[in-house]
């Protein structure tokens, strides 16, 4: 399960605003050198999502990716993205070949559906964009790199959060199911007889 907070994890917020604004200002009221300019970030956190089922070393890269996307640091959310899938595979001990051969190694083994496959691929191609393209072209958009971030939540829910769902239903279910035969066996036992003496 992912739920977002305001902050980076074992810190408290500073403020809980969602927008990034950089002010450059052309004199610094902190130094009275001439030119010096002062940066104010705004906001001073970020939204970070935590997943409860994944290895932390690829929850904490994910989580990573969502900060960068609220703060509109697209292309460090993308380049995570891909940085996330990859750990996947590698974490399933797909650790040979191109990221592509890995992406289809987590299908063949059963670890994500053909469409997963496809979004994983996605991802793969907008990491890739980000470290190899030409910076100088069109700018990733916003939603493309929500996309992105959205599409390897999805892998990482495959993978890891459905599964562990699953089972944690599976179990509590089978403990339900354990507790009432207990129950019913209590009920229909036979109790000392009325008439004895």
């Amino acid at each position: 399960m992912n739920s977002a907070t305001s902050h980076p994890p074992n810190t408290k917020p500073t403020t809980t605003s969602t927008t990034q604004i950089c002010r450059s200002q052309p004199h610094s009221e902190v130094s009275n050198e001439p030119g010096a300019v002062q940066l104010e970030w705004t906001p001073a956190s970020a939204v970070w999502v935590s997943y409860e089922d994944v290895p932390s070393h690829i929850a904490s890269a994910a989580s990573e990716a969502h900060a960068c996307l609220s703060i509109n640091a697209y292309r460090g959310a993308v380049a995570l993205a891909r940085a996330v899938v990859e750990a996947t595979a590698k974490d399933k001990r797909i650790v040979n070949g191109t990221l592509v051969a890995k992406i289809d190694a987590l299908a063949e083994q059963g670890h994500i559906r053909p469409i997963t496959k496809e979004a994983a691929h996605e991802v793969r191609h907008g990491g890739n964009e980000v470290a190899h393209g030409d910076l100088a072209g069109e700018p990733l958009s916003e939603d493309d790199a929500a996309s992105i971030v959205t599409l390897m939540d999805e892998i990482l829910n495959e993978v890891y959060q459905g599964p562990a769902k699953m089972e944690r239903l599976k179990a509590q279910r089978l403990a339900r199911k354990q507790a009432n035969q207990a129950g019913s066996l209590t009920q229909t036992a036979p109790g000392p007889e009325s008439g004895s003496p």
